[in-house]
């Protein structure tokens, strides 16, 4: 089974590298998805080290690797112009062992190349195409791989141009020291043992390319879009910049989370993993987990003090003008309570446990109780709330 054979993976490199679970499930989730991926960290987290096992354990697969400088040149990346066949007319690149002639392609410390490279990156890793000479060529690389201690300072006009390329890098990751105490002596002992990079699970290039095609058939229901909608506009709410296209694009990082706990729909969980997906800065981390938590944990709690809140303030509203606008206030409050009535059926349809049930149905008691109170305010003949749903129906 593919699943099992990723998971495995995710599961021995995990045993060899402390504190690095978001890195290595992000690793997966960006081969799974040929997203690229970009990490954040200071000198000797294992960043470089992590990416190029993970590279290791896909057998069959071509893999570019280099360190990038100012004095990096476009040769280096993507090959050379035959001289033969240029003076023939016919210019050719040779591109073997270079970017495309590879499936992975790790450049680190990508922000230290010159602008003629971050040019030719910028097209390469959006469009997986290369032009010199008039000659363009597909790039098949899969994924991208960048990492750094640094990014570049967005405010600084010398460094402006880098913000298109950094925008690439669709996942982006920050790692920090190993914490736990009993985690870095573990590995430790691990690399005394003299075992600490023997890694004996693997899968095949052509069981990845197996694996993305089952991620992509992964469900995304129309629930989830809509949740997702609400999560941008929390976000811009709150000023986190989330452009339409990320937004658009959200859902093969979704798909593979979903996948890799083994579902083949888009739960509300499965977007926590756009964490790394939909920061820019990293100050705006820990706001953007916040949100994903607060939406997506657990989705029909907060949709449940959502509706509650409202109906108490528009009971609120009725009761401030039953003395001066009777029929209007209880129109009013009779059309907001049917509202908010359908929205709960539509929760109680996403709720998969009994508690949650239980919860959408006191709410909806709440709001039968405030239905009652205001017809009998009036001595008015009182009708349960989808009664008066089918009446608003007929009326429309």
């Amino acid at each position: 089974m593919l699943l099992t054979k990723m998971l495995a993976l995710i599961a021995a490199l995990n045993v060899l590298v402390a504190g690095r679970a978001e890195l290595i499930e992000n690793l997966a989730i960006a081969l799974l998805t040929r997203k690229n991926l970009f990490v954040l960290g200071g000198i000797g987290q294992a960043k470089s080290y992590l990416i190029s096992l993970f590279f290791k354990c896909i057998t069959g697969a071509k893999v570019f690797t280099r360190l990038l400088t100012k004095q990096t040149d476009e040769e280096a990346l993507f090959g050379r112009i035959d001289l033969n066949s240029y003076i023939a007319g016919n210019p050719r690149m040779i591109t073997t062992g270079k970017i495309p002639d590879a499936d992975f392609a790790f450049l680190d410390e990508i922000w230290k190349s010159n602008e003629g490279i971050l040019n030719s990156l910028l097209t390469a890793t959006n469009e997986r195409r290369y032009t010199n000479e008039g000659e363009t060529i597909d790039i098949p690389v899969i994924s991208f791989m960048s990492a750094s201690n640094e990014i570049p300072n967005f405010k600084d006009p010398e460094q402006e141009i880098l913000r298109p390329l950094y925008d690439r890098f669709e996942i982006k990751i920050v790692t920090q020291d190993i914490e736990s105490s009993q985690e870095r002596l573990r590995i430790l002992r691990l690399k005394k043992s003299k075992t600490g990079e023997q890694v004996t699970e693997n899968i095949t290039l052509e069981e990845l390319l197996a694996m993305q095609g089952e991620v992509a058939a992964v469900t995304v229901p129309d629930r989830i879009d809509e949740l997702m909608d609400d999560i941008l506009c929390e976000l811009r709410r709150r000023g986190i910049h989330v452009s339409d296209r990320k937004f658009l694009n959200y859902y093969p990082i979704a798909q593979a989370k979903a996948w890799l706990s083994g579902r083949n729909t888009i739960e509300p969980a499965d977007l926590t993993a756009l964490k790394c997906y939909l920061w820019t800065k990293p100050e705006e981390i820990s706001t953007i987990q916040q949100v994903l938590e607060r939406f997506c944990v657990n989705p029909v709690q907060e949709r449940l003090k959502e509706i509650d809140q409202m109906a108490a303030e528009s009971n609120a509203d009725f009761k401030a003008n039953a003395g001066t606008k009777r029929i209007t206030a209880l129109r009013k409050l009779r059309g907001e309570l049917v509202r908010l009535h359908q929205m709960l059926i539509q929760v109680e349809a996403d709720a998969h446990d009994k508690n949650s049930k239980a919860d959408v149905a006191k709410i909806v008691g709440n709001l039968e109780k405030m239905s009652r109170a205001a017809h009998e305010k009036y001595n008015l003949t009182y009708a349960p709330l989808p009664e008066l749903a089918e009446l608003e129906g007929e009326r429309t």
